[in-house]
């Protein structure tokens, strides 16, 4: 059976350690997606307003987040990825860039590997509205070459993921978008290491906005799809809402999931089916949160069912 995880933002952060982690086992997941962006969140990252969290050393970060991985072992849960902070690169913020890329970020990966990750995602760098795509291209292999050492000593895989932009008011297609691209600048980068140190994240609602097509995007990165993040969109704004919320039968702007699901099933894909809605948990009531992660944990399990099944057939939602 294919192990269905959700992601921690939203659900630990403000709770008590432990009945987070309770609440995530209770409603069924086996795995979570564990956010150590929430330490350094976006926002801070874009305005300039940086915390010290990442300024502790690493026998600091290690005793801090021990609790962290007690708690999941408690509950017979695991950290099957993690999302690092981001962005690491802000266009001409020399200082904060720097910062990012030889503190925060090598840190994220020893912690991932503190704590068992075997997969994070890291960001790739956003250029080709401010310069140009060959810029954007060139800048993220060299950067992304770089932390070879840094996954080989840490025993991590480093995912790209799939991004967006919003340009003059437009939602348009960002870095890793187009999954040829992609599939080539990973192949360069595990020729470069020597063995598969890189892999891709597909975010779905991200797709969505892009107006990708499902199917072909998935069956197009194949074996280098490695982690997901699933959630669901009007097509406008990247809400993070669980699946089939704006789409039924073949009416709707969401996600297509009989094409990823097609798409799954093709490229025989064996990885955690894990889901990045926090907003869509934190829509309801607080009391209704349990209800709502058990919705989406028995769509995973669904999911999983309909890739598990030998025709990979299933009756047209």
């Amino acid at each position: 059976m294919l192990e269905v995880g959700v992601q921690t933002k939203g659900i630990i952060e403000g709770r008590v350690t432990e009945p987070g982690f309770a609440m995530i086992a209770e409603a069924g997941f086996d795995c979570v997606d564990f956010n150590l962006d929430v330490f350094l969140q976006n926002n801070e990252i874009y305005m300039g307003e940086l915390n010290h969290f990442f300024d502790k050393d690493e026998a600091q970060l290690e005793s801090f987040f021990i609790p962290y991985k007690q708690a999941m072992e408690k509950y017979g849960l695991r950290a099957s990825q993690m999302h690092a902070p981001y962005p690491v690169m802000v266009y001409g913020r020399t200082q904060q860039n720097r910062y990012m890329q030889e503190q925060v970020i090598p840190k994220s990966l020893m912690i991932a590997h503190m704590m068992d990750i075997p997969h994070v995602v890291i960001h790739p760098w956003k250029l080709q509205y401010r310069l140009d795509a060959e810029t954007e291209q060139r800048e993220n292999l060299s950067y992304f070459r770089s932390l070879i050492p840094l996954a080989e000593q840490y025993h991590v895989m480093i995912c790209m993921e799939n991004l967006y932009e919003s340009v003059g008011g437009r939602i348009v297609e960002g870095v890793c978008a187009d999954p040829e691209e992609a599939v080539r600048e990973i192949e360069i980068l595990n020729e470069y290491a020597g063995k598969e140190l890189f892999g891709f994240c597909l975010d779905t609602g991200h797709m969505n906005l892009t107006r990708r097509n499902a199917y072909e995007m998935i069956s197009t990165l194949g074996a280098h799809l490695k982690i997901l993040h699933l959630h669901d969109n009007d097509a406008q704004g990247d809400l993070h809402q669980m699946p089939y919320t704006f789409r039924r039968k073949d009416f709707g702007e969401g996600v297509n999931w009989n094409d990823v699901l097609d798409g799954l099933g093709k490229v025989h894909y064996r990885g955690v089916l894990s889901f990045e809605t926090y907003p869509c948990v934190n829509s309801f009531p607080e009391n209704l949160s349990l209800e709502v992660l058990r919705v989406i944990c028995q769509t995973g399990r669904y999911f999983a069912q309909v890739l598990e099944k030998e025709d990979a057939g299933w009756e047209t939602l």
